[in-house]
């Protein structure tokens, strides 16, 4: 493993610059949408919908590019087009240039996260650990993008796209001289999966041994959309709720600035303990804190309250968020690339219908604690179904753990 941390650090810091740019961005944006350029909670939510729609596609995009091309040529390009974006963020950012700029924003970010996401599961057949290694840098991006708005946003977006070209132009160096080492050659890859087919450890028996049943993958690709539908409401509607309940939004950026600290403290942790046998009982573990957080949320009016809450989110995301792609790439050797495109497509629909599900239901007389019922509700059913899904692996773990 150590030998591959060393290889993969380049990767690491690259998750790291494109997260702190994405980072900087989503925060503001229902705040500048609403505030700034006075849109409602509901045609913000379309536009936020747009925006996640693109990620989605970016996403899908990012996988199949990065299959079918060289990777280095696929991030160099991604690089230079969200350089250019950002420029014309910089100097176009009213009523229609911001919209667009953000779309644009999505799609790029989704083909390039995929990107190091992929690299990252071709790297990761004989450690799943590593996804907690990635998810560290880029919960450390969160922290410094999240952080640097209190600083950087004074009713002006131009401090902030200035900031997104810094990270892009550092990115794009970081992608130019070391994408060679992230290229994995296929019969690497094939080699490595049988290796861990046949280590027969006690951790790992059973690794890619088995192909991921389409039901199991649809459950958890589903509860990806359901599960980043609900956190969307933290990433959108909180921050108008926080307000209307008389609280500064500088409130709202210490708790993602608290997020991003205690998402590294919590993954440091699960790099060490998470297992394959580990995973479905993690991804559930998540659900649940997600879920509880909502109903914390529903009662919280002052600030003590908001970090409980928060701290539950942050908990509930350390484990669910690296649980699920890792417990994918387990059980699906090759089109690596394909599969975790699926995982950040269905991610970014959820951020897309969250915030247009979360500003209809405000808007129609349920209210911001009638919305933080529901997601609540969603979480607790998607436990369920998720419990179902995996069922049949946990058995398959244990049964293989009295064999070896």
């Amino acid at each position: 493993m150590v030998k591959t941390i060393r290889k993969m650090w380049p990767l690491l810091v690259l998750g790291f610059l494109v997260n702190t740019a994405y980072s900087v961005m989503w925060p503001l944006t229902t705040i500048y949408l609403h505030n700034d350029l006075h849109l409602n909670l509901v045609v913000s939510g379309w536009i936020l919908a747009a925006y996640s729609g693109c990620n989605v596609l970016g996403g899908y995009l990012g996988g199949e590019l990065g299959d079918r091309w060289p990777v280095k040529r696929v991030g160099q390009v991604t690089l230079a087009a969200l350089i250019l974006d950002a420029g014309v963020g910089f100097w176009w950012n009213d009523l229609v240039g911001y919209p667009l700029v953000l779309v644009i924003f999505g799609l790029l970010t989704g083909i390039m996260l995929t990107l190091v996401t992929t690299v990252t599961a071709q790297l990761s057949h004989a450690d799943s650990r590593l996804f907690n290694l990635l998810y560290i840098f880029i919960n450390l991006g969160l922290v410094v993008g999240t952080a640097s708005i209190g600083i950087l946003f004074r009713k002006s977006l131009q401090p902030i796209f200035a900031m997104l070209v810094v990270c892009y132009l550092l990115a794009i160096v970081l992608w130019h001289r070391y994408a060679e080492r992230f290229a994995v050659p296929r019969q690497a890859v094939a080699t490595s999966a049988t290796a861990a087919q046949g280590a027969g450890t006690a951790t790992r028996p059973h690794r890619a041994r088995y192909r991921l049943a389409p039901v199991t993958l649809v459950i958890l690709l589903l509860s990806l959309v359901l599960m980043w539908g609900t956190y969307a409401q933290w990433m959108s509607n909180v921050s108008v709720y926080i307000q209307d309940v008389g609280l500064s939004i500088k409130i709202y950026s210490y708790l993602w600035v608290y997020n991003g600290l205690l998402l590294i403290v919590v993954q440091a942790l699960m790099a060490k303990l998470s297992r394959l046998g580990v995973l479905p009982w993690q991804i559930l573990g998540g659900l649940l804190a997600i879920g509880g957080s909502f109903l914390l949320l529903s009662s919280a009016h002052q600030v003590g309250t908001l970090f409980v809450a928060m701290t539950l989110l942050t908990v509930g995301e350390a484990v669910y968020v690296p649980g699920v792609p890792a417990l994918i790439n387990a059980y699906t050797v090759g089109n690596e690339g394909k599969y975790q495109g699926l995982v950040n497509a269905f991610s970014s629909l959820g951020k897309a219908l969250g915030p247009v599900f979360g500003g209809w239901l405000v808007g129609q007389a349920a209210g911001f604690v009638g919305l933080f019922w529901v997601c609540a509700v969603i979480d607790g059913l998607v436990v369920v179904v998720v419990a179902l899904g995996v069922s049949p692996l946990m058995r398959r773990y244990r049964n293989n753990l009295r064999k070896s």
